[in-house]
C-alpha cells in the first residue's frame, strides 16, 4: 500500500470556467511584391527619361550657342570693316580728293579774329582791309 492514500474527499478539480472561444481569421495571403518592382521600374525610368530630355535641351543649346557665336564673329568683321572704311574715308587725302570732286579749292592763308580789339591777324588780313 501507499505511504499515502489518496485523498477522496474532495473530488478532482474540475474548472468551472471556461476560456471564451473566438473566431480568428486565417493569416492574411502574403503581398506580391510586384506592384513594388513595377513602382521601382516607373521610378527608373523616369528618371532615365528626364536625364535623355535634360541632355537633349543641353546639346540643343550648346548647337543654338555656337550658331550665336558664329553670328556674333561675322558681325564683329563687318564692324571692323566698317570702321575701317569710316577711317579711310574720314583720312586728309581722301578729304582733299573729295573736295576736289566737287569743286573746291584750298584755302590760300589762315587768318583770325582777335576777338579783344577785332582786328584781323594773318595772311588774309591785307586782302580784308582792301575791299572795305
Amino acid at each position: 500500500m501507499p505511504a499515502r492514500a489518496p485523498r477522496t474527499s474532495r473530488p478532482l478539480a474540475v474548472p468551472t470556467w471556461r476560456p471564451r472561444l473566438r473566431i480568428v481569421r486565417a493569416p492574411a495571403p502574403a503581398r506580391s511584391v510586384l506592384p513594388f518592382i513595377l513602382l521601382c521600374m516607373a521610378v527608373l525610368g523616369g528618371a532615365l527619361l528626364g536625364a535623355l530630355m535634360l541632355n537633349t535641351a543641353m546639346a540643343s543649346t550648346a548647337y543654338e550657342m555656337h550658331d550665336q557665336e558664329v553670328a556674333l564673329a561675322r558681325l564683329s568683321e563687318e564692324q571692323q570693316r566698317l570702321t575701317q572704311q569710316v577711317d579711310t574715308l574720314a583720312s586728309p587725302s581722301a578729304l582733299a580728293d573729295r573736295a576736289a570732286a566737287l569743286g573746291m579749292v584750298p584755302a590760300e592763308g589762315m587768318s583770325y579774329i582777335r576777338l579783344a580789339d577785332g582786328t584781323v591777324v594773318g595772311e588774309a588780313a591785307g586782302l580784308i582791309g582792301d575791299e572795305g
